[in-house]
């Protein structure tokens, strides 16, 4: 009688190991993020901001332009921990036209990606106007 009870109870535990294995495949493991670009100073999203997502030293990464909204998505594969990259062009200035500048504004952020999570992240860009010289 106990072996049979036995049995049953290893029967069962291996039923119910194999169906917890089997949804265990179903479950989402993609990573998807959601940056949003806003001004520093008015807090307003900001469309058309190159952003760029990656980890250092690595060819993973994802990178576009915000949309109308100020929003850029995207999804990864496996977690890991991000950096986030935004580059506004502002164009030239009159003064710096003559001189080969480029004039942009940028932002930066770090974010963790978590299995089938969704990561909300806001990037300030700065008010500051950065000039880099353009050897063209």
């Amino acid at each position: 009688m106990k072996k049979k009870i036995l049995a049953i109870v290893c029967l069962a535990l291996i039923g119910g190991l194999s169906i917890f294995s089997i949804s265990a495949c179903d479950k989402d493991t993609n990573c998807y993020v959601q940056i949003t670009v806003v001004d520093e100073v008015t807090h307003a999203p900001i469309p058309g901001v190159f952003v760029k997502i990656d980890i250092e030293d690595s060819y993973v990464n994802a990178q576009g332009l915000t949309n109308e909204a100020g929003r850029f998505d995207t999804v990864f594969s496996a977690p890991a921990i991000f950096n986030v990259a935004a580059i506004y062009e502002t164009g030239y200035d009159s003064v710096y036209t003559r001189q080969n500048f480029f004039c942009y504004r940028k932002g930066n952020n770090t974010i963790r990606l978590k299995e089938g999570d969704t990561v909300y992240s806001t990037v300030n860009l700065e008010s500051e106007i950065h000039r880099e010289y353009r050897n063209n």
